[in-house]
Protein backbone atom coordinates (compact mmCIF):
# COMPACT_ATOMS: atom_id res chain seq x y z
CA UNK A 1 0.00 0.00 0.00
CA UNK A 2 1.59 3.24 -1.12
CA UNK A 3 0.23 6.74 -0.66
CA UNK A 4 -2.99 5.48 0.95
CA UNK A 5 -4.11 3.22 -1.88
CA UNK A 6 -3.89 -0.52 -2.35
CA UNK A 7 -1.41 -2.06 -4.77
CA UNK A 8 -4.14 -3.20 -7.14
CA UNK A 9 -5.75 0.29 -7.45
CA UNK A 10 -4.75 2.15 -10.58
CA UNK A 11 -2.90 5.44 -10.15
CA UNK A 12 -5.15 8.46 -10.58
CA UNK A 13 -5.01 9.92 -14.04
CA UNK A 14 -3.52 13.40 -14.23
CA UNK A 15 -5.13 15.30 -17.03
CA UNK A 16 -3.92 18.50 -18.59
CA UNK A 17 -7.05 20.24 -17.31
CA UNK A 18 -6.44 19.00 -13.76
CA UNK A 19 -2.80 20.10 -13.82
CA UNK A 20 -3.75 23.56 -15.11
CA UNK A 21 -6.47 23.89 -12.47
CA UNK A 22 -4.04 22.93 -9.70
CA UNK A 23 -1.44 25.37 -11.03
CA UNK A 24 -4.03 28.16 -11.17
CA UNK A 25 -5.12 27.50 -7.58
CA UNK A 26 -1.49 27.55 -6.39
CA UNK A 27 -0.79 30.81 -8.22
CA UNK A 28 -3.93 32.42 -6.80
CA UNK A 29 -2.95 31.40 -3.28
CA UNK A 30 0.60 32.68 -3.75
CA UNK A 31 -0.54 36.01 -5.19
CA UNK A 32 -2.96 36.55 -2.29
CA UNK A 33 -0.16 35.86 0.15
CA UNK A 34 2.18 38.18 -1.75
CA UNK A 35 -0.43 40.94 -1.86
CA UNK A 36 -1.00 40.58 1.86
CA UNK A 37 2.76 40.89 2.44
CA UNK A 38 2.86 44.16 0.45
CA UNK A 39 0.37 45.81 2.78
CA UNK A 40 2.38 47.00 5.74
CA UNK A 41 0.70 48.32 8.82
CA UNK A 42 2.80 51.09 10.34
CA UNK A 43 3.66 50.67 13.99
CA UNK A 44 2.87 54.30 14.65
CA UNK A 45 1.15 56.99 12.69
CA UNK A 46 3.37 59.62 11.07
CA UNK A 47 3.12 63.03 12.63
CA UNK A 48 4.81 66.40 12.44
CA UNK A 49 7.63 67.83 14.52
CA UNK A 50 7.76 71.48 15.59
CA UNK A 51 10.94 72.95 17.02
CA UNK A 52 11.85 76.52 17.92
CA UNK A 53 15.04 78.23 16.81
CA UNK A 54 15.54 79.54 20.34
CA UNK A 55 15.44 76.11 22.05
CA UNK A 56 18.75 74.43 22.89
CA UNK A 57 21.14 76.82 21.17
CA UNK A 58 24.79 75.85 21.44
CA UNK A 59 27.47 78.49 21.96
CA UNK A 60 30.51 77.74 19.79
CA UNK A 61 33.92 79.39 19.42
CA UNK A 62 35.83 79.04 16.14
CA UNK A 63 33.33 77.36 13.80
CA UNK A 64 35.50 75.55 11.22
CA UNK A 65 38.55 77.40 12.63
CA UNK A 66 36.76 80.72 12.11
CA UNK A 67 36.97 83.88 14.22
CA UNK A 68 34.92 84.78 17.27
CA UNK A 69 31.89 83.01 18.63
CA UNK A 70 28.30 82.41 17.79
CA UNK A 71 25.34 80.23 18.60
CA UNK A 72 24.05 77.27 16.63
CA UNK A 73 20.64 75.67 16.71
CA UNK A 74 20.50 72.08 15.43
CA UNK A 75 16.91 71.07 14.78
CA UNK A 76 15.53 67.92 16.42
CA UNK A 77 14.41 66.44 13.10
CA UNK A 78 18.00 66.64 11.89
CA UNK A 79 18.15 62.82 11.76
CA UNK A 80 15.07 62.18 9.61
CA UNK A 81 15.24 59.38 7.04
CA UNK A 82 16.44 61.63 4.21
CA UNK A 83 20.07 62.75 4.51
CA UNK A 84 19.21 66.45 4.85
CA UNK A 85 20.08 68.49 7.92
CA UNK A 86 19.19 71.97 9.15
CA UNK A 87 20.74 74.47 11.52
CA UNK A 88 20.74 78.20 12.25
CA UNK A 89 23.97 80.14 12.78
CA UNK A 90 23.75 83.31 14.88
CA UNK A 91 27.17 84.94 14.44
CA UNK A 92 28.25 87.92 16.53
CA UNK A 93 29.87 90.94 14.82
CA UNK A 94 33.28 89.93 13.47
CA UNK A 95 32.62 86.19 13.94
CA UNK A 96 32.97 83.74 11.07
CA UNK A 97 32.60 80.18 9.94
CA UNK A 98 36.12 79.46 8.72
CA UNK A 99 36.87 78.45 5.16
CA UNK A 100 36.41 74.75 4.49
CA UNK A 101 35.55 72.33 1.69
CA UNK A 102 33.48 69.15 1.48
CA UNK A 103 34.42 66.16 -0.71
CA UNK A 104 32.25 63.26 -1.80
CA UNK A 105 34.80 60.78 -0.41
CA UNK A 106 35.08 62.77 2.86
CA UNK A 107 38.90 62.77 2.58
CA UNK A 108 39.24 65.67 5.04
CA UNK A 109 36.61 64.42 7.52
CA UNK A 110 34.40 67.50 6.98
CA UNK A 111 31.49 65.45 5.61
CA UNK A 112 30.26 65.09 2.03
CA UNK A 113 27.80 67.99 2.11
CA UNK A 114 26.22 70.25 -0.45
CA UNK A 115 25.33 73.36 1.55
CA UNK A 116 22.62 75.97 1.07
CA UNK A 117 22.99 79.21 3.06
CA UNK A 118 19.92 81.44 3.44
CA UNK A 119 20.58 84.78 5.14
CA UNK A 120 17.80 85.42 7.67
CA UNK A 121 19.11 88.78 8.91
CA UNK A 122 22.25 90.87 9.01
CA UNK A 123 25.03 91.48 6.51
CA UNK A 124 28.34 89.87 5.85
CA UNK A 125 30.42 88.20 3.22
CA UNK A 126 31.21 84.74 1.98
CA UNK A 127 34.52 83.67 0.57
CA UNK A 128 33.79 81.17 -2.19
CA UNK A 129 36.76 79.63 -4.03
CA UNK A 130 38.84 82.74 -3.31
CA UNK A 131 36.16 85.24 -4.36
CA UNK A 132 34.58 87.56 -1.75
CA UNK A 133 30.78 87.71 -2.17
CA UNK A 134 28.76 90.28 -0.15
CA UNK A 135 25.61 88.85 1.48
CA UNK A 136 22.55 90.38 3.11
CA UNK A 137 19.12 89.33 4.42
CA UNK A 138 17.18 87.40 1.78
CA UNK A 139 20.24 86.12 -0.10
CA UNK A 140 20.60 82.40 -0.84
CA UNK A 141 23.98 80.84 -1.65
CA UNK A 142 24.62 77.23 -2.71
CA UNK A 143 28.10 75.80 -2.11
CA UNK A 144 28.34 72.36 -3.75
CA UNK A 145 30.92 69.66 -3.11
CA UNK A 146 34.56 70.61 -3.71
CA UNK A 147 33.93 74.37 -3.42
CA UNK A 148 35.98 76.10 -0.70
CA UNK A 149 33.73 78.42 1.32
CA UNK A 150 33.18 80.25 4.58
CA UNK A 151 30.94 83.03 5.90
CA UNK A 152 31.69 86.09 8.05
CA UNK A 153 29.62 88.73 9.84
CA UNK A 154 31.05 92.09 8.71
CA UNK A 155 28.52 94.32 10.50
CA UNK A 156 29.83 96.39 13.42
CA UNK A 157 26.89 95.85 15.76
CA UNK A 158 24.29 93.38 14.39
CA UNK A 159 24.39 89.60 14.44
CA UNK A 160 24.35 87.63 11.19
CA UNK A 161 21.68 84.91 11.23
CA UNK A 162 21.91 82.15 8.64
CA UNK A 163 19.63 79.17 7.98
CA UNK A 164 21.89 76.39 6.67
CA UNK A 165 20.59 73.31 4.89
CA UNK A 166 23.24 70.67 4.31
CA UNK A 167 22.68 67.50 2.31
CA UNK A 168 24.93 64.47 2.76
CA UNK A 169 26.00 63.08 -0.63
CA UNK A 170 28.51 60.41 0.41
CA UNK A 171 28.34 57.15 2.33
CA UNK A 172 30.16 58.19 5.53
CA UNK A 173 28.42 57.85 8.86
CA UNK A 174 26.86 60.99 10.29
CA UNK A 175 27.39 62.57 12.67
CA UNK A 176 31.07 62.60 11.84
CA UNK A 177 33.26 61.41 14.69
CA UNK A 178 35.51 64.39 15.40
CA UNK A 179 37.23 65.14 18.68
CA UNK A 180 36.12 68.58 19.90
CA UNK A 181 38.78 71.02 21.01
CA UNK A 182 38.72 71.56 24.77
CA UNK A 183 36.81 74.69 25.84
CA UNK A 184 35.72 75.42 22.26
CA UNK A 185 32.14 74.28 22.73
CA UNK A 186 29.76 75.35 25.46
CA UNK A 187 26.38 73.65 25.38
CA UNK A 188 23.35 75.60 26.66
CA UNK A 189 21.26 73.92 28.03
CA UNK A 190 22.86 70.54 28.58
CA UNK A 191 22.30 68.69 25.30
CA UNK A 192 24.36 66.75 22.81
CA UNK A 193 24.75 68.06 19.28
CA UNK A 194 26.23 66.68 16.10
CA UNK A 195 29.49 68.10 14.76
CA UNK A 196 29.33 71.05 12.41
CA UNK A 197 28.78 70.46 8.70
Amino acid sequence: MANGRSDDEPAPEVTRRGALTATGICLAMLSQKAMAADVLTPEKVATFVKDSETNEQIEVVGIHEGKGKGRIKFFRFNYAAAPTYFLVYDLEPGASEGGHVHYLDNRNNEGSFDEFYYIISGTGQMEIDGKVVPITAGDHVHTPLEVHHGIENTHASENLRVFLTYIKRGAEAYPIKRAPKPADVTVKPSTAAPPLP
